[in-house]
């Protein structure tokens, strides 16, 4: 009986210690919107799905690189760059803007294209819309190197 009051008292000191981040991982933590900022500097790699499967739209390997661009808060360069054999192949430039208490990038590619990413530790997740909200895409992102 003593051991089982011994056993219970240890157990409870110890998640009363370990606190609420006991059992969570890296994965399941949320960066802070200022470390977030910082992270998006840098190349993200993965994939940009058609949803429009009857059109010229096809499917790429992507390659996207932000760059904090100087002198301009919350302003980023984006080049997004396809994967053709191996190799990047620019699709384009445009600057974005990123709004830190909503963890979110947007890039103007046209008048009536538009990118908006969603930032959640090393992923970004993302459309592209046409023609002012038709859906042309889904995108997913990874941090290359994390």
């Amino acid at each position: 009986m003593k051991e089982i009051r011994f056993l219970s008292l240890f157990l409870a000191v110890v998640v009363a210690a370990a606190g609420p981040a006991a059992g969570q991982n890296d994965a399941d933590k949320t960066p802070s919107p200022a470390n977030t900022e910082s992270a998006l500097d840098g190349d993200w790699r993965g994939e940009s799905i058609c949803v429009v499967r009857e059109s010229a739209c096809h499917d790429e390997d992507s390659l996207y690189r932000f760059s904090k661009i100087p002198d301009k808060p919350s302003r980023y360069s984006l080049k997004a760059d396809k994967i053709v054999d191996g190799k990047p192949v620019t699709m384009g430039t445009s600057e974005c803007s990123y709004d830190k208490s909503q963890r979110a990038v947007e890039c103007a590619i046209t008048a009536n294209a538009m990118l908006r990413f969603t930032v959640n530790g090393d992923t970004l997740h993302g459309t592209m819309t046409i023609q002012g909200s038709k859906l042309w895409r889904k995108i997913t992102l990874k941090k290359v190197g994390s």
